[in-house]
């Protein structure tokens, strides 16, 4: 599944609260995709663990602060 995101703005300048738990699970996945380009392109929504990212969402984290904290980039 693949869709087009732009709509959304900058994935780390975006605020949560105005994202749906899909929007911002999309988001997420353009994020991955754009810092491992090349890698993890042809990651799918099938393809995550959802059930653990969701407290990232819960915790109001945007997309790009979820996938640094899942990576322990922010540390």
């Amino acid at each position: 599944m693949s869709a087009d995101l732009t709509h959304l703005g900058a994935w780390g300048a975006t605020n949560v609260t105005m994202l749906g738990w899909m929007q911002w699970q999309l988001a997420v996945l353009a994020v991955l995709r754009a810092d491992f380009i090349g890698v993890l392109q042809k990651i799918d929504l099938d393809d995550v663990d959802w059930d653990s990212w969701r407290n990232f969402y819960n915790e109001g984290r945007t997309p790009r602060s979820a996938v640094d904290r899942a990576l322990e980039r922010d540390l």
